[in-house]
């Protein structure tokens, strides 16, 4: 038994690096390529701007608000508020955030009922975008017609950045923690058990049951006490 339990031991902790190794596959956002013409066509709307002010409202979604200087597609105000799933704590694969105080053109899809004022505030329809519809400026350029100026309103203030929320609770321990815990405290235990039953066993003492501590035939030496049987 207990050499069972020692081979138990160092399966468990030869397992735990395989179960790390494969907890955590690499994923990536696949995408189809397509053309700058293509993404503009697919598009619901794409313009010219810079990011003055970002918003984390949940660990894995931002919100970006651009300052629009013109409009390729669509009809967009001053100030465009687009929601990515992708935050400090991670988000879609797909989800890309722009770089503050850049100019990019960025090609935007509704979401939502259709129904808002194209703020990308919430109420109604919003704005979103992705990685697969990353596009540079001058290939925009080239294939859209020229673009116009937004609609009037009032333009965005780089003063106006909402810092993120902080957090409500911290990250728990994730599973694989939890699997490694388990394997180190199964090993842990048989180990115990290997150690515990050599210490337990007196140097030089067979164990109990072996053929040394049974009877055997011969009888055993006469003790001194005894009184000497008769002579004849």
């Amino acid at each position: 038994m207990l050499r069972a339990a020692a081979r138990l031991a160092v399966v468990v902790l030869l397992a735990a690096p395989a179960v790390f190794g494969s907890a955590t596959p690499c994923s990536a956002c696949s995408c189809v390529p397509r053309t700058p013409k293509e993404l503009l066509r697919r598009a619901d709307a794409a313009f010219v701007g810079t990011v003055v002010a970002e918003q984390q409202i949940e660990p894995t979604t931002t919100v970006q608000t651009f300052a629009v200087e013109g409009v390729f597609k669509g009809a967009l105000d001053a100030s465009v508020n687009v929601t990515e799933p992708i935050g400090s704590g991670g988000g879609s694969t797909c989800g890309v955030a722009y770089p503050r105080d850049t100019r990019v053109a960025v090609v935007l899809y509704r979401q939502g009922d259709g129904q808002g004022d194209g703020q990308g505030d919430g109420q109604g329809d919003g704005w979103t975008t992705d990685s697969c519809s990353l596009v540079s400026l001058a290939d925009l350029e080239a294939v859209a017609p020229s673009p116009h100026p937004p609609r009037p309103g009032p333009s965005p203030s780089p003063s106006a950045v909402v810092p993120p929320p902080p957090s409500a609770s911290s990250p728990g321990l994730g599973w694989q923690a939890v699997v490694l815990g388990l394997l180190v405290g199964v090993a842990g235990i048989a180990l115990a058990l290997s150690l515990a039953g050599r210490s337990g066993r007196p140097r030089g003492t067979a164990p109990v049951g072996s053929i040394d501590t049974e009877g055997s035939d011969e009888p055993p030496p006469p003790d001194p006490a005894d009184p000497p049987g008769p002579t004849r």
